[in-house]
């Protein structure tokens, strides 16, 4: 997904949780690249399968459920079927598998992000976020290995001001 503007996270003014912190305020929504992108890295998917021999009865993702000729489930009884097609395309939606990225976003300037380049807050600077929500946009892999490096730099990082006396 690209890093579009209007795909943030705020606290929400209203909701708050039990020790009354603001709840975030996640939205995230497919734009027409993304959806044209699922679009065909589904049919590029179902095409490798048939092509080496398997069989594609349906397809789950953002965009929905697509049956093809087998159908979903097809060995499923006939309401276990209704019921996970009612049930199952919730867990496809935008953060159903926390695998996103983005919310905290690393960048040059305050202006356009969150964090400088070693994961440290621009408005709180004894604040370091190691995870994925720095990454501005996703890949096509899990992001463990990049996190783990960026969490050393930023270790490294917090030691040197900590030893500088700077934080």
């Amino acid at each position: 997904m690209l890093p579009y503007a209007d795909n943030r996270i705020t606290l929400d003014p209203r909701r708050r949780d039990q020790w009354g912190v603001p709840l975030p305020h996640i939205r995230c929504s497919l734009h027409p690249v993304e959806r044209n992108m699922l679009r065909q890295q589904i049919s590029d998917c179902a095409d490798m399968i048939e092509a080496s021999g398997g069989k594609v009865d349906f397809c789950v993702s953002p965009l929905g459920l697509e049956e093809k000729e087998g159908g979903f489930f097809p060995e499923k009884s006939s309401l276990a079927r209704w019921f996970l097609r009612k049930m199952f395309p919730k867990s496809m939606v935008m953060g159903a598998a926390i695998h996103e990225s983005g919310g905290a976003r690393m960048g040059n300037d305050p202006a356009t992000s969150v964090l400088n380049k070693y994961c440290q807050a621009w408005d709180a600077p004894n604040l370091y976020v190691t995870d994925a929500s720095c990454f501005p946009t996703g890949g096509a892999l899990g992001t463990t290995l990049t996190v783990m490096a960026l969490t050393a730099r930023s270790s490294h990082h917090l030691a040197t001001e900590l030893k500088a006396g700077r934080l």
